[in-house]
This record gives structure tokens, C-alpha cells and sequence, in this order.
């Protein structure tokens, strides 16, 4: 069964060790090719190698086709795998966070995850799919009253002498009205730029 990790394995270790006395091999018989007068060689009847001149032909070949794909085939690749320079994908991905900015009659914000916020402009969508039109509706007024007068706390028993809720109703209203930690979201591209960029005096 055919291996599909790159973890080292046995018959990995052995082929690896065949490869590296290969070109180990090769090395030294190129080596001796290249130094070793040609008299010499023919002398020990090895007529048929190739001219002296490719042991400099071959290397320096390679050597250009190397250069020539690290200088220009590859920066060349690279820049044709780039979107635009004017492209939103530059600066944001699919898995931006931004958050909508809808504002329930309480004051609260949604703060729901606005799926694909730049689409193919550099606009961004300030409201998810459900407040895309600004419409308060009958459901958001009720969730928002419901949220006002939630409890979890259970009716007997001893945690109803400790729920502050029912003890103390302006409690809730107490921590609604202190600063919150706001959701985790990327920053507004628009609101970076103006900071940024803005020339001073305007």
C-alpha cells in the first residue's frame, strides 16, 4: 500500500541511501572524466567518452537554466498567481471578521458575522443577511424586550434569594449601561485608509 505522508519510513530510508551513493558515483566518475588527460583514457581504451569541452558545456549550461528559471520563469509565475493591484483580495480574505453594525431599539448592536462583507468591491456590507434592510420588525422589538426581562435563575430553592434580577430589576440596566468588550472583528480598510492618508486640516 503506498505511502501518503511525508514521514520517513524504511524502504524511504533505503531508497534515499541508493540515490545519495548514485550521485555520489556519478560525482567521482565526472570528476575523473574531466581531470584525467584524454591520452591517459585512451590509453585504457575509453575512446568512446564525449570531448572534454562538455565538461565545462554541461555544468555551465545548467547553471544558466538555473539562473534563468530563479531570475525569470519563477518572479514571473509569482506575479501571474497575484490578483490585481487594485484587487479587494489583497487586503482581506474569506474569513474576515466584520461584524453588523444593526442597533436594536435598546441600543444594542447585533454584532453577527457578516457573511462575504467586500463581495467583489472595496464597499463594505454593514449589515447581515437578516437587518440588510433597516427595518426594525415586530420580532427584534420582542427579542428585545425579552432580553430586558430574562431570568435563568430557578424559581425555588435557595438561588432566587441570590438572583439580582428579581432582587434589584434596575440591575440589568446597570450592566448594559457599562462599557462592554466589543467582538472580535478585522478593522474597517476605509477607516484605516482615512487615518492613515488624511491629509491634516481636513
Amino acid at each position: 500500500m503506498p505511502e501518503h505522508t511525508p514521514a520517513p519510513t524504511p524502504s524511504r530510508a533505503i531508497y534515499g541511501f541508493c540515490l545519495f551513493l548514485l550521485f555520489k558515483t556519478l560525482f567521482i566518475l565526472y570528476f575523473l572524466w574531466a581531470f584525467i588527460p584524454t591520452e591517459l583514457l585512451d590509453g585504457f581504451g575509453l575512446t568512446y567518452l564525449p570531448d572534454k569541452y562538455f565538461a565545462l558545456f554541461i555544468p555551465i549550461l545548467l547553471l544558466v537554466g538555473l539562473t534563468f528559471f530563479a531570475f525569470l520563469v519563477y518572479p514571473s509565475l509569482s506575479l501571474a498567481m497575484m490578483p490585481d493591484r487594485d484587487a479587494v483580495a489583497t487586503v482581506t480574505d474569506p474569513y474576515a471578521i466584520v461584524r453588523c453594525q444593526y442597533q436594536f431599539p435598546d441600543r444594542q448592536h447585533c454584532n453577527q458575522r457578516i457573511d462575504r462583507p467586500y463581495g467583489d468591491s472595496w464597499l463594505v456590507k454593514p449589515f447581515c443577511s437578516k437587518h440588510s434592510i433597516r427595518v426594525t420588525t415586530a420580532s427584534d422589538l420582542r427579542g428585545s424586550v425579552r432580553i430586558s426581562n430574562f431570568c435563568d435563575c430557578p424559581v425555588a430553592g435557595t438561588d432566587e434569594e441570590r438572583c439580582l434580577l428579581r432582587k434589584d430589576p434596575g440591575h440589568l440596566g446597570r450592566l448594559r449601561g457599562k462599557p462592554m468588550v466589543p467582538a472580535v472583528a478585522d478593522l474597517n480598510m476605509a477607516e484605516v485608509s482615512r487615518v492613515l492618508y488624511r491629509k491634516k486640516g481636513r
